[in-house]
């Protein structure tokens, strides 16, 4: 089952040149997997409070262009086969004037709020979403995640309430707004990224101390959130 809206422009969500901005465009993926949700019956918040949540562990992105303010945005939204039974890959294709222009891959999985521990994703699930067998990017196998030994920058981040969901959790957009504090300003400033990662290790909760660590590794400018421990939360390479 493909599942499309039309993007609702808000002119928040671009940046001065027109383009739309990173965090804007990981929304409405969000929204389309919501409306997709909303239409086969699975309530995100009725699942909450069952004691179970659907909770991201990665975001791959690629863009062949960035979806320009003057432009008719669609996103588009489909769930592919499950081919391993702790993993539900939910796919995405943003298409401006009629041209797929950003290709992204999200994974889920279905945890135990009591246990913190992962579900096996049930034969209901295909009943409900309806897959399709169809990749938005090829991939059987996301790449190993190469955390660096060096950084060149690092930032203190506050968590504040706000960006707390309804998980008790940063909300998984939120770190990418972490990532970008970290960035030199000059690569935050002229960015035009052909893709990004995103790797979650550990929720972040209320009142944690973080750092956000910068370093530049073989073309690509990646960004660990790490906790006051030394743990690391979360991941992100621009590249």
């Amino acid at each position: 089952m493909y599942v499309e809206i039309n993007y609702q422009r808000r002119y928040e969500d671009f940046r001065k040149d027109g383009k739309m901005r990173l965090g804007a465009i990981l929304k409405a993926f969000e929204v389309a997997g919501s409306r997709h949700s909303d239409t086969v019956g699975d309530n995100i918040l009725s699942d909450t409070k069952e004691g179970k949540a659907w909770i991201m562990t990665d975001w791959f992105v690629e863009i062949d262009q960035f979806p320009m303010v003057s432009q008719e945005i669609k996103i588009r939204t489909w769930v592919e086969p499950i081919k391993q039974i702790l993993f539900s890959n939910r796919d995405f294709e943003v298409e401006a004037d009629g041209k797929v222009c950003v290709r992204c891959v999200g994974r889920y999985v279905i945890v135990d709020l009591s246990t913190n521990r992962p579900q096996k994703i049930g034969p209901e699930f295909a009943d409900q979403y309806k897959p399709e067998d169809r990749q938005a990017i090829a991939m059987d196998k996301p790449p190993r995640l190469v955390t660096p030994e060096a950084f060149t920058n690092e930032v203190a981040i506050n968590v504040r309430r706000s960006d707390i969901d309804y998980n008790d959790h940063v909300h998984n957009l939120t770190y990418l707004d972490y990532a970008f504090e970290a960035l030199p300003h000059e690569v935050y400033k002229n960015y035009d990224f052909k893709g990004f990662r995103v790797t979650y290790k550990q929720a972040v909760k209320p009142h944690e101390e973080l750092v956000c660590k910068y370093a530049f590794v073989e073309n690509k400018h990646v960004c660990c959130i790490f906790d006051k421990a030394g743990e690391l939360k979360t991941q992100i390479e621009f590249y």
